[in-house]
């Protein structure tokens, strides 16, 4: 593939642009050359014309990015070459009133890429996108060839628009499954291929649903073994050694019980928004919600699957809450001692296992970026939940139940009076023998343990902890995600404002925020609801707090109905610790997609 370098202005180019500025002058640009000659930087701006020229064709399409930038595109195919070359500079061509036509600006390769002779057979072709500097884009003249090629832009944009026409209309494929909430309403209905399915088994064949499932796995990435296999156990160390290919793992190697999610693809669809008053974004009245195991013109690869700009084909959710391993005495606590060595790298790990309780801020500073240290301690990839990866489960979880109040599609989750002093949650492992199946337990404590596909718990019995997720309160209560680079209290990059407001008051959710960057995110931007419909579950916040706050899920086994695969808890600064609070582990492999 090949690649060029940033379009230089020419003398020419430059002169044109002065004529702009003095208004005696427009730009018409009106072809594009491609040339096998090779340049050097220093040339560039001194060049009026490209030798070696093979291939020219018509603007396809001028864009005004902003008021001093636009961008030209268009496309050559090898239909009509008899000889191959290589595609060293591309030139971009402008009318001059008095000169006439000039070359106003050049770009080089500094990896050439082979446009191969026409076979009879298969058509190349390349598609160029030139973004170029005009000082004043109003005095663009905005004219294109009818008769030139079509770019992939063009093909694009019309099959986005068909894609768009089709999500409003309804899809018919029966692997694309969706929901049509209207929160207005407090209505769910299936559509698409999720008409006359159930949940649980008749999802089996979509991958993103069926695809999950529980596997240990070990602290460099590697799976050894899924619920079922033979070495597949929840203790946290192998009890029997496991050979993979020439590779063989002993008894006692450390495990995680985590859950395999395949990428999927979605595509959320506003049917009616309205304005946020005095806010940022729009409150979603009523949307299609869609999920397909492949990609579909206008869907997009779920944010779970992509960290740092690189896509991924699997994330590994924590099948138990967050438990802590003691590196010093190299076993599992059992009982959420308040002994952790939070040092980065050497210190203690966050872990996944069963028949254990879930740790907790009880008297140990368990703040979030202590949690997260515990998490990246296991090593590279290993990092607790964030933003993105809860979404994809809560998005899967609303379309498969075509429903938003876990507690009454699944079960109530664990629930018991408060002692006021200790962590009461339950221990883990309580839905072992469901595997990979969603549902609830009565554990034998007689409390209600569930389960999402794998997940235990991601609600109910202890909140956890949620990277990635940092709210500006101060009144505003603006929200700022990230997919990497995790830290506390900042808006700056890899953070980005996600563009919504969330709501101001605590309640049931009735609405969630929408801006289309972050159409994933299920952050509430009304609560007007009640414990039932449309969501059931609630939010708590702080927004007139003089600081910024952190994002908790789920609740706690105190909070009865208010909690939730939705509840969320935004009223603690990143210092807080507290007895009811915990994590869950997340695994990223560095393999790209």
């Amino acid at each position: 593939m090949a690649e060029f370098k940033q379009l230089i202005i020419t003398q020419k180019g430059q002169a044109l642009m002065a004529k702009m500025i003095a208004g005696t002058g427009n730009v018409q640009f009106t072809k594009i050359n491609v040339s096998d000659a090779t340049y050097t930087d220093a040339q560039l701006p001194t060049l009026t014309a490209l030798t070696g020229v093979k291939q020219t064709t018509s603007i396809s399409r001028v864009i005004r990015t902003n008021s001093v930038a636009i961008q030209v595109e268009g496309a050559v195919t090898n239909t009509a070459l008899t000889t191959g070359y290589y595609m060293r500079t591309i030139g971009l061509y402008a009318l001059d009133p008095q000169e006439g036509e000039i070359l106003y600006a050049v770009t080089i390769a500094s990896v050439a890429g082979y446009m191969p002779p026409y076979n009879g057979l298969t058509v190349s072709g390349a598609f160029f996108k030139l973004v170029t500097t005009v000082s004043n884009s109003n005095n663009v003249t905005l004219n294109v060839d009818p008769g030139a090629v079509a770019t992939i832009g063009d093909i694009q944009e019309l099959n986005n628009k068909i894609a768009d026409l089709q999500a409003y209309v309804g899809y018919t494929e029966t692997d694309i499954v969706g929901i049509e909430a209207d929160f207005a309403a407090r209505t769910v209905k299936r559509i698409a291929g999720a008409v006359n399915r159930t949940a649980g088994a008749m999802f089996n064949d979509i991958q993103a649903f069926g695809g999950r499932r529980r596997c240990i796995v070990n602290n460099a990435g590697k799976v050894l073994a899924y619920y079922g296999e033979a070495g597949y156990t929840e203790t946290g160390a192998l009890l029997q050694a496991i050979t993979i290919s020439t590779t063989t793992y002993p008894v006692g190697e450390k495990v995680q019980v985590m859950v395999e999610q395949p990428k999927f693809y979605y595509k959320v669809v506003p049917l009616k928004l309205d304005k946020v008053v005095g806010g940022k974004g729009f409150h979603l009245r009523k949307a299609r919600y869609y999920v397909s195991d492949t990609k579909r013109d206008g869907f997009k690869l779920h944010p779970a699957f992509i960290s740092n700009n690189v896509k991924k084909n699997f994330i590994y959710m924590s099948a138990f809450e967050a438990s802590l391993f003691d590196v010093s005495a190299g076993i599992n606590l059992g009982n959420d001692e308040q002994i952790a060595d939070f040092t980065p790298t050497t210190g203690d790990m966050l872990s996944s296992v069963a028949n254990v309780r879930p740790m907790s801020g009880q008297v140990q500073d368990l703040t979030r970026a202590k949690t997260r240290i515990l998490a990246q301690n296991r090593g590279t990839g290993w990092q607790q939940a964030y933003g993105a990866t809860v979404a994809a489960t809560q998005l899967l979880f609303a379309v498969e139940y075509a429903s938003f109040n876990s507690q009454s599609a699944i079960g109530f989750g664990v629930s018991k009076t408060d002692d006021g002093v200790n962590n009461m949650a339950e221990l883990t492992g309580g839905t072992s023998t469901l595997g990979n199946a969603s549902g609830a337990i009565t554990n034998a404590n007689g409390f209600n343990v569930v389960s999402y596909r794998g997940e235990e718990n991601f609600w109910m019995n202890i909140w956890s902890w949620v990277d990635g997720l940092n709210i500006y309160a101060y009144g505003e209560h603006s929200l700022y995600v990230a997919d990497n680079g995790f830290a506390d209290n900042i808006s700056a990059a890899p953070y980005k404002d996600a563009g919504i407001t969330i709501a101001k008051a605590s309640g049931y959710i009735s609405a969630f925020g929408y801006n289309e960057e972050f159409d994933w995110l299920f952050f509430p931007s009304e609560t007007t609801g009640n414990s039932s419909v449309p969501v059931g579950d609630y939010l708590y916040q702080n927004n007139t707090a003089s600081s910024w706050l952190v994002a908790l899920l789920g609740g706690s086994w105190t909070h009865s109905s208010y909690g939730g695969a939705f509840c969320w808890l935004v009223s603690n600064s990143s210092t807080s610790r507290i007895r009811s609070v915990g994590g869950r582990l997340v695994y990223v492999p560095s393999e790209v997609a």
